[in-house]
């Protein structure tokens, strides 16, 4: 998926390591998200993962693709800062 000039490849997890309420770690289903700098996804900007239950009501890619997005629009300054220094400006 690209999103703002990036490239975001969501790819479903089921070993999630998360901590519930009572501070004990568990396991949990959801999603790993790449965001990369161009389509050949050589640079890659972030990595980051959203659990059901947790970051997600429910296992869904189309809720996933929105976590990413929504993760993106509060890093894009970041990200952008990133790109500029892997391109020497």
């Amino acid at each position: 998926m690209r999103y703002k000039g990036f490239y975001v490849k969501i790819t479903p997890d089921t070993n999630l390591n998360r901590e519930d309420k009572n501070g004990n770690d568990i396991r949990c289903n959801g999603f790993t998200i790449e965001v990369f700098a161009d389509e050949s996804k050589k640079t890659e900007i972030d990595i980051f993962s959203a659990a059901v239950d947790f970051e997600l009501l429910k296992n869904s890619f189309e809720e996933a693709v929105q976590f990413a997005k929504d993760y993106i629009d509060c890093e894009e300054k970041e990200y952008r800062r990133m790109l500029d220094e892997f391109n020497g400006k």
